[in-house]
């Protein structure tokens, strides 16, 4: 009996049911709830972050335009103060001619020129923190007026001056004869500025005189390359007419954009890049067009760039009405926001463009993630619901259908399961005490077939009849009663059909309840037992408890999630797409390099069984670099010692083996790259290093060195300072008897250093 039954099963599993029926119904009606749900939360999550975005744009511009406003319009206000200082300190002087006191503080230089100090002096000696310096260009005349004014000048800057050196990088007032007085803490440019300088033909002199401003306002030049500090700068300039109306001097601040134009490309939101430019179309800043705006020392003009996005940017910012929005530029292949802001004094547009892919990734991913989880939940709910109705509906069932033919034959040891509280367990149990009761009865009909046979026996043929009628009669009531019986059975079965489903409706709350405690009994045991026995701790590694409770947690989680969804299926549609060291400086590497190969020194030099090593440099000029400057000197000193140990091998073997010995040399070069990055590479013409090391020589207490020679430890920390310290590469190219190089590339400004 049980192998029949057992295969039983096994058909019913894999042929269609009425468990494979349901759970292809519900599953399939919960996969496209599953998948009109992932659609809604990617439609309604891109119109969430859409507004959102809009709203963090328009207050992060708002944000950027104030902080690089304030310093502006700090200048312009300076401007108004030094202006009534000056035109006051004029009166003052009245018509009086200072010629003592103008020759004790201005010298004649031999070139014609005259400035605040000797013209024999090393310009280091000029305290540039005290005093303005002064150029008064050789064309200007020495009349009593710009002797005057030239003395007003001086004293002013030297006045106000230290005083706002804290926020601009130097103060000065110019005359339209080319005669400049200029506080500038950190360099005297007057001292330094050529003979040939002639400011009344410069940008930020001729935007102040009556024919470029002949309304006389505080104006701003464009983005210029001042060559005297060698810095990126813009100038406020103001003039000053006397009463007459003339144009007797010119007030300016220069303001280092370095930091700025560093700031704007570098600081931005995450995905996006911001862009600066004037109203007429002159480009400030912008991350790929740097290299072009310094070619063209900042006068690259956005309509002239042959860009058409960037000037489309353009053409809308310039349509906004407001100083500050955000717009939608949706235009062919610019799918963006564009945030703008704009910097009033000297009339920037600040711009940060924003690509509406970013949301669209954003949603996309939450849409992929509402999905698998419904996937996981739908395949979890799928097996929960099998194994329910396996055990509750299907076993039940196909043990009555078994029952059934077993009865159909005449097989009345039947064993069905009558205490199961439901109506199944009714079911059975009246199926048990029917077929008791038929038994009975065909034994009944048995005995009396027996005793009819003996009466026959003793009655004559027209008896025959009798028994043949009796024999009809025990047929049809044999055949009425099974009829009878598979009636009930088959009514009990279609009143069933919707209980277990209830069943397992009623039982989706529970499960979630046991799924929570079960978490809740998983975190306590962590918590309690946090360094197990000894033999608990070998039992968890044999079985990977960490992965199982980590998994575990995810799929008690998934499961709780699904339950709740088919719980609320069941009740109701409607609610389910809801779901409640040291500091880095800039230095100069060549000197590093020099320091380390003096330190050297004492290996380089030739000895009784080593001749000389040659040092051949081929230095490029190299700017500053920032760095830890003793931690690379350190990685130099590592290179050179290495290179040194395998001249030494390397002539020790020649010798032994009577080869001839060439001139040992280490070769040094270095150079700019074009991605703003310096590199070093140190060779030797030693024995080199077999292929089949080079792959584990920055390795960890790795060496080629003999025993007691070498720790391994050197190139690993070398590696380390260059990759992790400075954000570089290192590597090495070497051939077996030809030599090593080791080539080192880091950038030369640390980019993590920009907002600090």
């Amino acid at each position: 009996m049980m192998p029949r039954f057992k295969g039983q099963l096994i058909k019913n599993l894999f042929c269609r049911s009425l468990t494979r029926d349901i759970l292809l119904s519900m599953g399939l009606r919960i996969l496209a709830v599953v998948i009109v749900s992932s659609g809604l939360s990617y439609f309604h999550l891109m119109s969430t972050l859409e507004s959102q975005t809009r709203e963090q744009l328009q207050k992060y511009v708002i944000e950027r335009g104030k902080r690089e406003e304030s310093l502006f319009k700090l200048a312009e206000d300076n401007h108004k103060t030094l202006k009534q200082a000056l035109l006051k300190r004029l009166e003052q002087l009245g018509n009086q001619d200072p010629r003592e006191q103008f020759n004790k503080l201005f010298y004649l230089w031999s070139d014609g020129t005259r400035r605040n100090f000797l013209e024999n002096l090393p310009v280091k000696q000029f305290d540039s923190e005290q005093y303005p310096s002064v150029f008064i260009g050789k064309q200007v005349p020495n009349t009593a007026d710009v002797r005057r004014r030239m003395l007003a000048f001086y004293e002013l800057t030297k006045s106000y001056g230290p005083a706002w050196s804290n926020r601009f990088v130097d103060t000065y007032i110019m005359g339209p004869e080319n005669f400049v007085a200029n506080y500038w803490a950190t360099v005297p440019w007057g001292i330094e500025a050529k003979v040939d300088v002639f400011m009344p033909n410069e940008e930020y002199f001729y935007i102040s005189d009556k024919k470029h401003n002949p309304a006389r306002e505080t104006v701003w030049t464009g983005l210029y390359f001042d060559t005297v500090p060698k810095l990126w700068m813009v100038s406020v300039e103001t003039p000053v007419d006397d009463r007459f109306g003339n144009h007797i001097a010119t007030i300016g601040h220069d303001i280092i954009l370095n930091e700025l134009m560093e700031r704007t490309v570098n600081d931005h939101l995450h995905g996006t890049y911001n862009l600066i430019f004037r109203s007429d179309g002159r480009l400030i800043v912008h991350p790929d067009y740097m290299p072009q705006i310094q070619q063209k020392l900042g006068h690259f003009n956005i309509l002239e760039s042959g860009n058409a996005h960037l000037q489309h940017i353009f053409h809308v910012v310039k349509t906004l009405r407001v100083e500050t929005g955000v717009i939608d530029n949706s235009k062919e292949d610019d799918d963006e926001y564009l945030a703008v802001t704009r910097i009033n004094g000297p009339d920037w547009y600040f711009v940060t463009v924003y690509p509406k892919s970013l949301l669209a990734e954003i949603a996309a991913n939450n849409a992929r993630f509402v999905l698998n989880v419904g996937l996981i939940a739908l395949v979890l709910e799928i097996l929960l619901l099998f194994a329910v109705l396996y055990k509750q509906v299907t076993t039940p069932l196909n043990k009555l259908l078994i029952a059934t033919d077993q009865v159909s034959e005449g097989n009345f040891d039947i064993d069905l399961n009558t205490k199961l509280p439901n109506e199944l367990g009714r079911l059975a149990n009246a199926f048990t005490t029917m077929a008791k009761q038929l038994h009975e009865s065909f034994m009944l009909l048995e005995k009396s077939n027996e005793e009819l046979e003996v009466r026959v026996q003793n009655r004559t043929t027209e008896l025959s009849q009798v028994l043949q009628d009796l024999q009809q009669t025990q047929s049809q009531l044999i055949q009425t009663e099974k009829m009878s019986s598979l009636g009930q059975l088959v009514a009990g079965v279609a009143h069933e059909i919707n209980n277990p489903v209830n069943f397992i409706h009623g039982n989706i709350a529970h499960i979630d309840n046991y799924t929570q405690d079960l978490l809740k009994l998983i975190e306590a045991y962590q918590a309690h037992y946090p360094n197990p026995p000894e033999t608990l701790q070998e039992t968890l590694d044999d079985v990977d408890f960490d992965f199982i409770n980590e998994d575990l947690i995810k799929l008690l989680q998934s499961m709780k999630i699904g339950t709740d969804r088919i719980r609320q299926i069941v009740l109701s549609l409607r609610n389910f797409s809801r779901l409640d060291e040291s500091e880095f400086k800039a230095v100069n590497l060549h000197e590093g390099i020099d320091s380390t190969l003096l330190i050297l020194q004492h290996r380089l030099k030739s000895k009784p069984d080593f001749p000389a090593i040659e040092v051949v440099k081929n230095y490029s000029e190299l700017p500053l670099v920032e760095c830890y400057a003793g931690q690379l000197n350190q990685v130099f000193m590592n290179l050179l010692s290495n290179a040194i140990d395998a001249l030494e091998e390397s002539a020790q073997q020649k010798r032994n083996t009577n080869l001839q010995n060439h001139a040992a040399t280490i070769c040094i070069s270095t150079q700019v790259m074009a991605n703003h990055w310096v590199q070093i590479a140190i060779a030797d013409n030693g024995l080199g290093i077999p292929e089949t090391l080079t792959s584990r020589i920055f390795d960890p207490f790795f060496t080629t060195k003999p025993i007691g020679q070498g720790t391994g430890l050197g190139l690993s920390i070398s590696y380390q300072i260059v990759a992790e310290k400075h954000h570089g590469k290192m590597w090495c190219d070497s051939s077996p008897g030809e030599g090593s190089k080791f080539v080192i590339e880091i950038p030369i400004c640390q980019p993590k250093l920009k907002h600090s």
